[in-house]
């Protein structure tokens, strides 16, 4: 599942940090994903993008599943939640992820 609304938020914060560069030409999708034990909220970057392998991802977050079940809307929110926290203190390091350093 695709959280384009958090791509868009990446997107701004790198172009209020004059990386429009990698705004436009780098951010690919940030989305779910399960491993079957856990759930991640990932950055991928842009397909072609150079600087990084396709297939590598930046984790913004995380949470393993809770065995007997857990309510899963608590845990998409409290993801998305994290992973906006994770985007805005983690900015400068996500640009030099997606520069390849």
């Amino acid at each position: 599942m695709a959280l384009s609304f958090l791509e868009r938020e990446l997107r701004r914060l790198l172009v209020g940090r004059d990386r429009q560069d990698l705004a436009d030409e780098a951010v690919g999708a940030i989305s779910f994903t399960d491993d079957g034990g856990t759930i991640y909220v990932h950055l991928m970057p842009k397909e072609g993008w150079p600087n990084r392998a396709q297939g590598r991802a930046f984790v913004l977050a995380w949470e393993d599943y809770v065995p007997g079940g857990s309510d899963r809307m608590h845990c998409y929110r409290w993801l998305i939640n994290e992973a906006r926290a994770s985007i805005h203190e983690n900015v400068d390091l996500i640009a030099r992820w997606l520069e390849g350093r």
